[in-house]
């Protein structure tokens, strides 16, 4: 089994479609380490409208 340790964040965001981009940023912004995760790359910032 491998362990991965990614740091100590404050918050961390699943998902990176809209929504998630942009809960990321107003925590960033507000002064709260941020994490955003999300399962493909490609698929960053995109919205299901």
């Amino acid at each position: 089994m491998n362990t991965y340790d990614a740091g100590k964040f404050d918050i961390a965001v699943i998902g990176a479609g809209h929504a998630g981009i942009e809960a990321a940023l107003a925590a960033a912004r507000m002064g709260m380490e941020t994490i955003c995760l999300t399962v493909s790359l490609d698929a960053v910032g995109n919205m299901p409208c």
